[in-house]
C-alpha cells in the first residue's frame, strides 16, 4: 500500500472507498483508493487471475480495505466473471469502453486500472444499465436464438444458391420457399421423384394453387447427383436449425413470462403495433420488467440507440450522430418497426410513409422505432396500454388540410382566412 499525498482536486469526490479494475483475458488489474477521515488517500495495486479462485480472492482483498465500489470497462465478455464475483458484496460499476477511451497521460494496465479508479470515485462517467441476474439469463437465450437465426438464414441462401445454379427457379414463383409448400416441393425434388401437375396442385396451399403451369417450369431443371446430396445435407441442417430456435423461443417463455405480473406486462407490450407475443418476449428478455434505471423515456430511447445526441454550441443546439448501445435491441425494435409500417389503416404507418417522403426510408424506420420504443417506455415504466390515434391522426391530417387551404383563399384574396373561407361556405358559419 502507498500513501498519496493530500492535493486539492479538480473534482468533488463521491466514493471515498472505491476501485478500478483493468480486465482482460486470463488476469486483471486491480487498484484501490481508499480515503480516511483525516483526507489522507491511500491507494493499492494488485493483478489477480481471472479463475475463480483468483476472483474470490480479489474480492476478499477489496473487502479488507473496506470498498464499497469497483468500476470497470465492458471489455467483451471478460468482464462477466469479474462481476459476478463482486455483485452481491458490493456496488459494481460498468463503463462502456467507448466513454473511457480517452484516458490521459501513459498507457499501461496499471495506470489504466487507475484511471478507472479516479472514474468511479469522482462518478466521471455515467455506468451501463446492467439487468438483475434473471434478465441476464434470459438474455443469454434470446442472444443465442438470435445466433441460431442468423445461422439459419445463412443455410438456407446456401440452399437457394445450389438450387439456382442447378436452374431450378422455385424461389421466383414462391415467396417462402421454406414454407410448407416449398417444404413439401423440395423433399419431393431431393427424392427424385417426377412431379406432376396433378401432385403439385393437391401438395400446395393457398394461391399456389393457381400457379401449377409457373410451379412445375420452375422446378424443370438440372438437378444433379452432386446437388441432390448438398440439399439433403443442408435441408436436414436447416431443420435442426429450426428445431432449436423453437426449443429456445419455448423455454424462454416458461422461463420469463411465469407470473400474473410478468404477463401483464406481456399484454400491453403487445398491444404496440408491430408486436406478438415472440417479440414481445424478447424484448422482455433484454430490458425486463423495471425501467427505473432510466427516469424518462429520453433517456431510454438514448441507451437503445434510437435517438440523437444533441451538442451544444456557441449558443446553438446541434443534432449529434447516434450512438449504437444496445445493438440487439436496437435490431430487435427496427424489425419489429419494418412489421409496424404494413399495417393498413394504422397511424404508424401513415406517419412512415410520410416521413420516407421527407427523410428517406432507412431514417424513416428508425424514427418509427423511436416512436414505438416511446410506446414501450410507456407500457412497462408507466403501466399504460397503447391507444391507436387512426382517427385522432386522420382529424389532425384533415385540420392540417383545411387550413392549407385557408392560406390560399388568403394568398389570393388578400382577406383574414377564416373571413374569406366563411364567405365562401356561409353553411359552415357558427350556429348558422
Amino acid at each position: 500500500m502507498s500513501i498519496t499525498t493530500q492535493k486539492k482536486e479538480q473534482y468533488e469526490i463521491v466514493n471515498k472507498k472505491c476501485a478500478g479494475i483493468d480486465v482482460h483475458r486470463d488476469f486483471v488489474n486491480v487498484t484501490v483508493v481508499i480515503e480516511n477521515e483525516e483526507k489522507e488517500i491511500f491507494t493499492s495495486y494488485q493483478v489477480f487471475a481471472t479463475t475463480k479462485d483468483s476472483l474470490l480472492q480479489m474480492r476478499d482483498w477489496l473487502l479488507s480495505y473496506g470498498c464499497t465500489i469497483a468500476g470497470m470497462e465492458s471489455t467483451g465478455k471478460y468482464w462477466y466473471p469479474v462481476y459476478f464475483a463482486l455483485e452481491e458484496h458490493m456496488q459494481v460499476n460498468v463503463y462502456n469502453a467507448k466513454n473511457m477511451r480517452n484516458m490521459p497521460g501513459k498507457k499501461t494496465d496499471k495506470i489504466d486500472s487507475e484511471w478507472i479508479a479516479k472514474v468511479t470515485r469522482h462518478a466521471l462517467i455515467r455506468p451501463s444499465f446492467i439487468p438483475e441476474p434473471r434478465i441476464r439469463d434470459a438474455r443469454l437465450f434470446a442472444r443465442e436464438r438470435k445466433s441460431l437465426v442468423k445461422e439459419r438464414s445463412s443455410v438456407r441462401q446456401r440452399i437457394l444458391g445450389i438450387l439456382d445454379s442447378a436452374g431450378i427457379k422455385l424461389s421466383s414463383v414462391i415467396s417462402d420457399v421454406f414454407g410448407v409448400s416449398g417444404r413439401i416441393l423440395l423433399e419431393e425434388m431431393i427424392k427424385r421423384r417426377k412431379l406432376t401437375p396433378e401432385y403439385v396442385k393437391n401438395r400446395v396451399y393457398g394461391s399456389l394453387k393457381d400457379k401449377v403451369n409457373d410451379i412445375m417450369a420452375a422446378v424443370d431443371g438440372y438437378l444433379r447427383e452432386t446437388h441432390i446430396t448438398l440439399l439433403k445435407i443442408l435441408i436436414k441442417h436447416e431443420k435442426s436449425l429450426t428445431e432449436s430456435i423453437e426449443k429456445i423461443e419455448k423455454l424462454l417463455t416458461e422461463f420469463l413470462i411465469d407470473s400474473d405480473q410478468s404477463r401483464a406486462v406481456l399484454a400491453r407490450v403487445i398491444t404496440i403495433p408491430g408486436f406478438s407475443e415472440r417479440s414481445g418476449t424478447l424484448l422482455l428478455a433484454e430490458v425486463g420488467f423495471d425501467l427505473k434505471a432510466f427516469p424518462t423515456n429520453k433517456q431510454f430511447c438514448s441507451w437503445l440507440g434510437l435517438a440523437p445526441g444533441i451538442k451544444e454550441s456557441a449558443g446553438k443546439n446541434v443534432s449529434g450522430k447516434i450512438q449504437v448501445r444496445q445493438r440487439y435491441l436496437r435490431a430487435l425494435l427496427i424489425e419489429i418497426a419494418l412489421a409496424s409500417t404494413r399495417l393498413k389503416g394504422t397511424y404508424v404507418r401513415a406517419k412512415y410513409w410520410i416521413l420516407k417522403g421527407r427523410i428517406g426510408a432507412k431514417k424513416a424506420v428508425v424514427a418509427i422505432a423511436h416512436y414505438l420504443a416511446k410506446a414501450v417506455y410507456r407500457a412497462i415504466y408507466e403501466e399504460k396500454v397503447f391507444v391507436e390515434l387512426t382517427e385522432a391522426y386522420s382529424s389532425m391530417r384533415q385540420m392540417r388540410t383545411d387550413f392549407k387551404m385557408l392560406d390560399k383563399i388568403k394568398q389570393r384574396q388578400g382577406l383574414d382566412s377564416m373571413v374569406a373561407y366563411l364567405n365562401q361556405n356561409p353553411e359552415n358559419e357558427p350556429n348558422s
